[in-house]
């Protein structure tokens, strides 16, 4: 009788590379539905890096903002707010164009841009969020399959 010899792969799938096991624990066979998890955990986990930074990136938009609305307030009432390349921050944009306007409209402009940054901040929160708990319940489910032939966690 003749031994068939079916190569088994074990793999460790860390922060989406995948790595050859130190020492296998057990030898566990990895069923279809236990790579779409694997390829699942991969996608969720690079989509909550690129929305980690998507909000680091709006949160310094954000404090730009802040820091534009603070020179506002030093400015008089009756000057228009130059377009000053020297101050950037200061300046009001629209699409290509800048544009000079009055303190009063530069700060409802500001707040206006500010508030959407805000909800757009929140949202980007909640998916976040979501993804989360996803990938809680996809590490517990994967786990609780492989056990230590797999790591799920960032390096």
């Amino acid at each position: 009788m003749q031994m068939q010899h079916r190569p088994r792969l074990l793999l460790r799938l860390s922060a989406g590379l995948i790595h050859p096991p130190s020492q296998p624990e057990d030898d566990v066979e990895v069923r279809l539905e236990d790579q779409k998890a694997i390829n699942t955990f991969g996608r969720l986990n690079t989509r909550l890096h690129e929305l980690t930074e998507e909000i680091k990136e709006k949160r310094s938009l954000h404090d730009q903002l802040d820091d534009a609305a603070n020179e506002l307030i030093l400015a008089d009432d009756d000057e228009p707010v130059r377009c000053d390349p020297r101050l950037p921050l200061a300046r009001v944009q629209y699409g290509e164009c800048y544009f000079e306007v009055q303190k009063d409209r530069a700060d409802e402009l500001l707040e206006s841009r500010k508030d959407k940054i805000s909800a757009e901040v929140a949202e980007l929160e909640a998916q976040v969020g979501g993804i989360q708990d996803t990938l809680g319940g996809l590490k517990k489910q994967l786990y609780a399959r492989f056990g230590g032939n797999i790591n799920l966690e960032e390096q």
